[in-house]
């Protein structure tokens, strides 16, 4: 092969797809013209670790906030109610007080998740968290305060 021939096609293999990122659970969303604050801990709570992993992101995009500055929706529809889940979940809660101005809850309002939901409320002696069955619901009560 000379310096002056042309060089060969070269079979590349096939580029594979590339997956779309995940959605991030804690991430900002908007509503009616409203930042809310998503907390989607939906499905979780089978893998602790897992749980406490995104309660750590969570805390951290929290305390970026200005203090009383937040709205937050936290979806914990289908969540496994454990009592070391009942216990990080409430830590949560007393970490995001400072930030939160309103917060609202997704817990379905059925039996175990209503009483874990009152359990943090109670332990945490928050006025400004209400729960909610329907996100959509939460949003508009959020998208309404002040």
């Amino acid at each position: 092969m000379s310096v002056f021939s042309r060089p060969r096609p070269v079979a590349l293999p096939p580029t594979p797809p590339i997956e779309p990122k995940a959605v991030e659970r804690t991430r900002f969303v908007e509503h009616a013209g409203k930042r809310i604050l998503l907390l989607d801990y939906s499905g979780l709570g089978s893998d602790l670790r897992e749980l406490l992993g995104e309660i750590t992101r969570t805390r951290r995009m929290i305390s970026g906030q200005a203090p009383a500055s937040l709205l937050t929706l936290t979806d914990v529809r289908g969540c496994i109610i454990t009592p070391a889940n009942v216990r990080a979940m409430k830590e949560l809660v007393d970490h995001n007080e400072p930030y939160v101005r309103w917060s609202a809850v997704v817990v379905g309002l059925t039996g175990v998740y209503l009483a874990g939901f009152r359990a943090i409320q109670g332990l945490s002696r928050r006025r400004n968290l209400l729960s909610f069955g329907d996100p959509d619901e939460a949003k508009d009560w959020l998208a309404s305060q002040p």
